[in-house]
């Protein structure tokens, strides 16, 4: 499966419209997300140009964040949650400019809105899914990969895991592994400590969507007993291992929905009639190859 590679979307042309930047920090899901925004385009946005980049490095998008934010009526990330981004988007707050937070929160001060699925509820569902699972199991363990939470959407979606686990089914252990950043190569080998230290683990979950080196790794490594491999984010990376059925589950939202409520935003703010709530919260959805052909565009 080929990494992805840089994308730049523009909208051009409409004289007096509304400017929209897009910022898409988010690895193997930033092509998905983008091409969602292109269909977006192509249909037309009611007096909106759009402008959607994609960025490779934290350096990048605080770049972006300071020339695309600047000349927008409204910004749009999909981004992390670190001080020095917050710190950035607090100027174009200041500026009047708002600010969406897509997929990923970000907080509330720094941002008008959020638009994307409930990560805490996400969580917590995988949590039940594995406790279903696992509860009659004795010295039940399951391995969360968690790289730094850079992302809120990480962070929140392991607080319900957490959550449900310790309310629901106490006696399933949790073996904890955090990688230094949040690359695919980090998470890789953070899976193989959890596969190859002598200690079975009945299942995997992936709080970050990075998933392509990590199934890859659950695919290759022989096995007594496959674990429960639970992740985020159904897309071309992912999917295929959702057929073959390294990965088990993915929780995810439907980006057509999420980018939909963008618009009516954006149609809102061009016409002056905005009402986007603070939280925008769309449907999560589970989703295994046996429920994947019901899905559309896939």
């Amino acid at each position: 499966m080929p990494e992805y590679s840089p994308v730049r979307i523009t909208t051009r042309g409409i004289i007096g419209a509304t400017r929209c930047s897009f910022v898409v920090q988010a690895g193997e899901f930033t092509r998905p997300v983008l091409d969602t925004v292109h269909r977006l385009t192509n249909k037309g946005v009611g007096g909106v140009s759009i402008n959607a980049v994609s960025s490779e490095s934290d350096e990048e998008t605080l770049e972006l964040i300071g020339t695309l934010g600047q000349q927008s009526d409204a910004f749009a990330l999909l981004g992390k949650n670190t001080e020095r981004v917050k710190a950035a988007l607090l100027k174009l707050r200041r500026s009047d400019i708002p600010v969406i937070a897509l997929v990923s929160d970000l907080d509330a001060n720094v941002r008008s809105t959020y638009i994307g699925g409930d990560n805490r509820a996400a969580g917590e569902l995988a949590g039940f899914i594995f406790g279903r699972c696992l509860e009659r199991e004795s010295g039940a363990r399951v391995a969360i990969i968690a790289c730094n939470l850079a992302y809120r959407c990480w962070e929140d979606r392991e607080i319900g895991f957490r959550s449900l686990l310790r309310r629901r089914f106490p006696k399933i252990n949790i073996v904890e592994f955090v990688t230094e950043g949040d690359s695919l190569q980090s998470t890789c080998e953070a899976a193989l400590r959890a596969l190859s230290n002598g200690r079975a683990v009945g299942g995997i979950y992936n709080v970050t969507g990075q998933n392509q080196r990590l199934a890859q790794a659950i695919g290759e490594i022989r096995l007594p007993r496959r674990p429960l491999y639970i992740t985020h984010g159904l897309h071309e990376a992912t999917e295929p291992f959702l057929r073959s059925g390294v990965i088990d589950f993915l929780i995810t939202e439907n980006l057509e929905s999420i980018v939909n409520v963008v618009r009516r935003f954006l149609i809102g703010l061009r016409t002056g009639t905005a009402r986007c709530g603070e939280i925008n919260l769309v449907p999560t959805e589970l989703v295994s190859k046996f429920n994947l052909q019901s899905r559309t565009g896939l």
